[in-house]
């Protein structure tokens, strides 16, 4: 009997004290947010990925019935706006708004933040997959006919990127490994310049997000050879992927994304609670058809999904730096 009081009174103990931790977390999310929720963006006002944000934050505000800022804080491949939130209180109301190049600028310069260690992720917001094309100039109308063209100029065709380490550069570093090619790499201060010259066929070839090419593509001055990826993309149904193409396996089957993370010590209540409600905003099918036409597929990949991914791409990405030997000077 006494045995039984004891492992009774144990068991009590044990369970007022997991109250005692988990109780406040739990009555924190409950109220929360009871004062207004900041997004740090890492890139300047007016770009696809702020008009996104900013349409999620008006949507949160009314579900949250407090108010939503975007504050976009540009520079430094991310690492500015990254660093902001990394000194924030880990109280779930500083938020940032990243891509993928949060997990791949670290391997390419010294950043004040580990991605992984440092943040938790939040929430994956959206895809974006990226078209390589040429222009038409270019004696190729599919991808096998390109590799040959390649083939023949070794380290003569250009093609052009939004700038030195981007993810297109990096995507057509994995190429030109899996087609044992060599291209010449123009980096570009954005993809619209690169784009004018494409089009002016000042370079033969470009790597860009599909966003914006469906004109140029209909009107002949751009001949879409392949998405990244692992389906077709819905801005441009009718252009294979790498992989459909015969490039399985080399990663390029990876997708582009926004998503939104949190520092490292913020309570699993609150990124539970604020991920449900963004969740809930991704959801509505006005708002996945106005990101559609910035060639945004809007997914709303919750925390432990998320966190593979951003593991998985930090590897990846870190793999191909290392063996290609990127670097930004």
């Amino acid at each position: 009997m006494l045995k039984v009081k004891r492992r009774f009174l144990i068991a009590l103990c044990t369970s007022a004290a997991l109250t005692m931790v988990a109780g406040p977390a739990l009555a924190q999310s409950d109220n929360f947010p009871n004062k207004p929720v900041k997004f740090m963006a890492p890139y300047a006002a007016g770009g696809s990925s702020d008009v996104m944000m900013r349409l999620i934050g008006e949507r949160l505000a009314k579900i949250w019935q407090q108010p939503v800022i975007v504050e976009n804080k540009p520079g430094a491949s991310g690492a500015i706006a990254a660093e902001s939130v990394l000194r924030s209180q880990p109280d779930g109301y500083t938020v940032l708004l990243a891509v993928t190049a949060f997990v791949q600028v670290p391997h390419l310069v010294k950043v004040p933040y580990d991605p992984i260690k440092d943040f938790i992720p939040l929430t994956q917001l959206a895809t974006l997959p990226m078209l390589f094309a040429v222009n038409s100039s270019v004696p190729a109308k599919n991808l096998a006919e390109f590799v040959d063209f390649a083939k023949s100029k070794p380290g003569e065709i250009a093609y052009g990127s939004f700038g030195m380490g981007s993810a297109g550069h990096l995507y057509m570093e994995m190429f030109q490994e899996a087609a044992k090619i060599k291209l010449l790499h123009a980096p570009y201060k954005g993809e619209q310049p690169a784009l004018r010259d494409l089009i002016g066929e000042q370079i033969p070839a470009i790597i860009m997000g599909a966003a914006g090419s469906a004109n140029h593509i209909a009107t002949g001055r751009l001949v879409p050879l392949a998405m990244t990826g692992p389906v077709r993309s819905e801005q441009a149904p009718d252009t294979p992927t790498f992989v459909e193409a015969g490039y399985s396996g080399t990663g390029l089957d990876a997708l582009g994304w926004l998503g939104l993370f949190m520092p490292a010590n913020t309570p699993r209540a609150i990124v539970e609670k604020m991920s449900q409600d963004i969740s809930t905003v991704l959801a509505q099918a006005d708002l996945r058809e106005r990101m559609r036409e910035f060639g945004l597929t809007m997914t709303g990949t919750g925390p432990d999904a998320f966190s593979t991914i951003v593991k998985n791409d930090y590897d990846r990405w870190g793999r191909v730096i290392r063996e290609r030997n990127i670097k930004i000077d």
